[in-house]
């Protein structure tokens, strides 16, 4: 007979989803190398193009998603220390602002299955909304990411196309599905 660990939920600390104001890049740092780490064919850029990036580039990061210039990000917090994020950027283009990327979804392994992804793309979506040249939200996700694709799919989005071998992680291939959210229809 095999026993399965189950997370005691009761002991789980409570999570807030916050900004960041830019004096804690440090820790954005952390969480986003973090999640390259962990989960590399998860994003498109690698823990090597990010981990020889120079503070400032990470200064610049912190303090435009802070301000929102042309770029936002949520996090999440648990007991001082941040276990999760959710992004979204925009163009200044007039062709293209009204439409958001989401980027950087990612919760710690130890947070998960807590609602934790769930509430930061309700709180991104909740902003985009709010912002009136938006009305259209897209993201990527890698095929072999069922949890994302349903996360995604309760929140709304719809898959709208597959990019095959769009990504290649350590010599394999992985495909990509196009997802979009129509936050308004003309």
């Amino acid at each position: 007979m095999t026993t399965q660990k189950v997370k005691d939920w009761g002991k789980m600390p409570e999570v807030s989803i916050i900004t960041l104001p830019p004096a804690r890049w440090r820790e954005a740092k952390k969480l986003r190398l973090e999640a390259l780490l962990a989960e590399p064919a998860a994003f498109a850029s690698s823990y090597e193009d990010e981990v020889a990036f120079p503070d400032d580039v990470w200064i610049a990061r912190s303090k435009s998603a802070y301000e929102r210039d042309g770029n936002m990000a949520f996090y999440a917090e648990a007991d001082g220390k941040l276990v999760g994020m959710a992004g979204a950027h925009w163009s200044a283009k007039a062709k293209l602002r009204h439409v958001a990327e989401v980027y950087g979804v990612y919760v710690s392994p130890d947070q998960r299955g807590g609602g934790v992804a769930p509430r930061l793309m309700r709180r991104l979506l909740a902003e985009l909304r709010s912002m009136a040249p938006i009305k259209k939200v897209s993201l990527m996700v890698n095929t072999e990411a069922p949890a994302a694709i349903r996360l995604y799919e309760k929140l709304g989005f719809e898959i709208v196309g597959t990019a095959h071998r769009e990504e290649k992680v350590d010599g394999r291939y992985y495909d990509l599905h196009y997802m979009e959210l129509h936050l308004e229809t003309d």
